[in-house]
């Protein structure tokens, strides 16, 4: 290690709890093999606390990728007393599953009895860790009127074991770690304000760090939907063939295709991050929940450009979905948090001014989605630009009115104007579907 290396920004401070916060989790995913018979597999865990219930709540969701379903899964609230964390370290315990460990080494203790599950991983970090927004600033996101501090360690090597049923194996593999905390609720998003001005402050470093990685153009097209609101996300994490690993965080702000309030992190080395601001973002499909009436990402694409870099991949999922519907009894804004869980592939290209770089792997597909009052309603704008010629096409999709209503303006090359209104049968929409682009 040299002088001008990167180090670690996790103190052991910040990697023990930060009781009493109103909210804090650290979160695992484990994409591995099991040795004996060559199958791919991915695991979730979460560890969680809050106190505006309170309560602690306990989660894991093991995929089975080869045979393309989840085949285990447990969501837990409990007394806020059950999770026992530690200051300085990582120290997690409830019932019989932890999480331990200090940057760079980590031990996970997953056990159920009643799906007869045991797991156990060790964990050797081959990156440093990371915070969101850690250049702007210095870690601290804002969410509502409040604000939050997001931090992931995406490349680990991952061996241990894994019962299941009558089964034993053993595993290698690669894995993450996140840990966030904060001040804020989701179902009333004005209810902590004593840091208001201090989220205000964040929201303008922020956005003048969002708009110097910009320059104004006008987009081929951009779309809106209710379902995409500020308190949802769409989230990536996966690792390379080559060993690159990324991360990406799109905060929505109703956005469904168009430039990301997020960004994207790409580290070659595990040391040094690129942190791609200037990101556009597109669904090529999406899934369907019918009880609440909304839509979330099952295959995005992302471009995100750097200075002479440019990274370009798509993401899809290769199982099916678990979604965790946790129903709001008293929302104000919302009728329910979804959270979705998708392993999938990643394919794409890194440019640079002397080379292209194919990229492929694994990766993890998580959207969170704050069920809206109204159900999914959307608008989409798409641009004709010169040379070929000028034009605007509208699409609003009203399912709060059973509608669908597409107009079509062109000036040139030849004036034209069209518009059609179509009737929505919600009970006819399938669970995955391609994202209409009808202009």
């Amino acid at each position: 290690m040299t002088i001008d290396d990167p180090k670690n920004p996790w103190t052991p401070e910040e990697e023990g709890d930060h009781d009493p916060v109103m909210r804090e989790w650290w979160t695992c995913e484990l994409l591995f093999q099991t040795r004996e018979d060559h199958r791919r597999w991915n695991l979730m865990t979460s560890f969680a606390y809050e106190q505006e219930t309170p309560s602690c709540f306990f989660q894991y969701v093991l995929f089975d990728i080869t045979s393309k379903k989840w085949v285990a899964h447990k969501d837990l609230n409990d007394e806020i007393t059950k999770l026992t964390h530690t200051k300085n370290r990582l120290g997690l315990y409830y019932e019989t599953s932890s999480l331990e460990g200090l940057y760079p080494k980590y031990h996970l203790h997953v056990e159920d009895p009643k799906q007869e599950l045991t797991l156990d991983a060790d964990y050797t970090a081959r990156s440093l860790p990371h915070w969101i927004a850690q250049e702007a600033t210095q870690g601290n996101l804002p969410i509502g009127l409040n604000f939050y501090r997001y931090g992931f360690l995406p490349h680990c090597e991952i061996n241990g074991t894994m019962k299941l049923g009558k089964e034993s194996y053993s595993i290698e593999g690669k894995g993450y770690l996140e840990h966030a905390y904060g001040d804020w609720s989701y179902q009333n998003p004005l209810q902590t304000l004593s840091r208001a001005h201090r989220t205000i402050a964040t929201y303008g470093h922020l956005t003048r760090w969002w708009l110097s990685h910009h320059r104004f153009k006008i987009p081929k097209r951009i779309s809106f939907t209710s379902e995409n609101n500020p308190f949802g996300y769409d989230w990536v994490w996966g690792v390379c063939d080559n060993s690159w690993s990324l991360f990406f965080g799109n905060s929505l702000f109703w956005v469904s295709e168009g430039p990301s309030i997020g960004a994207f992190y790409l580290t070659a080395d595990g040391k040094r991050y690129w942190e791609f601001c200037d990101v556009w973002f597109k669904y090529n499909k999406v899934l369907y929940v019918k009880e609440y009436d909304l839509y979330y990402p099952s295959d995005l694409e992302v471009t995100g450009r750097l200075e002479d870099k440019t990274i370009r991949l798509r993401f899809w999922s290769t199982t099916d979905t678990y979604e965790y519907i946790d129903p709001y009894k008293k929302g104000r804004f919302h009728k329910a948090f979804i959270l979705s869980e998708l392993p999938g592939r990643m394919e794409g290209t890194f440019t640079d001014k002397d080379r292209t770089i194919p990229l492929q792997g694994e990766c993890k597909i998580v959207p969170l989605r704050q069920a809206p009052l109204l159900g999914h309603n959307a608008v989409s704008f798409e641009f004709l630009t010169p040379p070929k010629g000028v034009g605007l096409s509208v699409e609003l999709d009203f399912h709060a009115l059973r509608k669908r209503l597409f107009t079509q303006v062109q000036l040139a090359p030849k004036p034209k104007i069209s518009c059609r209104l179509k009737r929505i049968d919600l009970s006819q929409i399938p669970k995955e579907s391609e994202v209409s682009r009808e202009a």
